[in-house]
């Protein structure tokens, strides 16, 4: 197909990639004299009233996804077909993007945690600008998200998986032909035929996955093994599979692979707040300063439910703990041992006790913070209470939440690691 002219305008100058449905070329538009890229799609060549009709529902399908415009999204300039007779095939006629798909880079390994949250985002603000226009991805994966030197995403064929028709791999899995989209990637409803916006958020969400570990949440050896543990296996956090993975990655990452959308993020608006969030790290460490001018200690314990206290500061990691904001003022508190506080379910007596646990990303794990003024904080939790010392000789003093009085047992000073003198009272009261 080399220098065939498309539409009277656009010659094929040399290919750029080819995938399941055709072949990706760079071309020139010989009207304007600008390189774009056009998009052959081979897969719908033939001739009959079938092929007919496949071709003009992808001409339909495409016309209303090139309405879409958005930095984040591959601009399509025009459409059409090439070929006569039994050789006829649709072809798009798309923006060329200079950069590198998100599989070349994946070939390499997991990417940095930073660039996952940024790109993710962008994603993020792709669909948004889709989902709103009522428009569906369906094929969110790396193949279809490019980065360019600028670091610039750009997502490539929205609606395309589904106006070309389900892919033959798919198609043998299914009576009703109804399943579009890449079986790695799909969403369990997706799967069932039933897709929706948040389909493509569990898609990002298998992305995000194997960008920060280097592998998918699902290990299968065909389409039916992955469709099959979509739908019915849970997969492992993150964090278990690569080192240096925080527990917020674990916690945003494994609410997209949730199996009913309700429980995944509402928008792909929210999750773009939640990954820019999570970007941005922990901040800390932290001293937690008390009314006694002691610091919050954790106690180590095997059997992983472990009492915070107060003691007089003596600096080992286990009084140095982050915080990782989590959005709408929510955040979490990390502990020395790789976990995070959690409040144990209040009880009638009001005096709920904090451990640290494995984390699990409920509720009683994402704290406020309230500022007092003088520097002190009162320290929120999910029962709408805060978090009250309780004062002993022994020195021993549990961690509990309680309906807000406002004594001075429940202010509390966060003062960053290595700025203050740890053998020093640190303020006034």
């Amino acid at each position: 197909m080399q220098d065939q002219l498309l539409g009277d305008r656009y010659r094929l100058l040399r290919p750029l990639g080819e995938g399941g449905m055709g072949q990706v070329w760079e071309a020139r538009d010989e009207t304007l004299g600008r390189p774009v890229a056009v998009k052959v799609i081979s897969r719908l060549a033939g001739g009959g009233s079938r092929g007919d009709q496949a071709r003009r529902r992808f001409l339909r399908e495409a016309r209303i996804t090139a309405r879409l415009q958005h930095p984040n999204i591959v601009t399509v300039h025009d459409l059409g077909e090439t070929g006569t007779g039994d050789e006829r095939a649709p072809f798009l006629v798309m923006e060329i993007v200079r950069g590198e798909g998100l599989d070349s880079m994946l070939g390499r390994g997991a990417v940095a945690l930073p660039d996952a949250a940024r790109w993710g985002a962008q994603i993020c603000e792709a669909l948004t600008e889709a989902h709103d226009a009522g428009i569906l991805h369906r094929d969110i994966k790396p193949s279809n998200i490019f980065v360019t030197p600028s670091g610039t995403v750009k997502v490539l064929d929205f609606g395309i998986a589904r106006a070309a028709g389900p892919l033959p791999t798919v198609d043998r899995l299914t009576a009703t032909g109804l399943i579009v989209g890449s079986p790695a990637y799909m969403a369990p409803e997706q799967a069932r035929g039933l897709p929706e916006p948040g389909s493509d958020l569990y898609a990002l969400g298998c992305l995000l996955y194997e960008l920060i570990t280097g592998r998918l949440p699902f290990q299968a050896p065909d389409a039916l093994g992955h469709l099959s543990a979509h739908l019915t296996q849970e997969p492992l956090p993150p964090s278990s599979l690569a080192a240096g993975i925080p527990p917020a990655w674990d916690s945003l990452v494994l609410r997209l692979l949730h199996k009913d959308p309700a429980q995944r993020y509402a928008t792909a608006a929210d999750l773009s707040r939640a990954l820019r969030q999570v970007g941005q790290g922990p901040l800390g460490p932290f001293h937690i300063w008390t009314f006694a001018d002691k610091v919050l200690d954790v106690w180590n314990s095997p059997e992983d439910g472990v009492p915070i206290i107060q003691h007089s500061c003596h600096g080992g990691p286990n009084q140095q703990l982050t915080l990782q904001p989590l959005g709408q003022g929510l955040f979490e508190i990390g502990t020395f041992a790789g976990k995070c506080l959690e409040v144990f379910d209040a009880s009638t007596e009001d005096g709920a006790r904090i451990v640290q646990n494995s984390r699990h990303g409920g509720p009683n794990q994402r704290f406020t913070l309230r500022s007092l003024g003088q520097e002190l904080f009162e320290i929120g939790t999910f029962a709408g209470k805060v978090l009250d010392v309780w004062n002993s000789p022994e020195d021993g003093v549990p961690i509990i939440q309680h309906s807000c009085h406002g004594g001075p047992n429940q202010r509390f000073r966060l003062v960053l690691v290595g700025s203050e003198n740890l053998l020093e009272r640190p303020g006034v009261w």
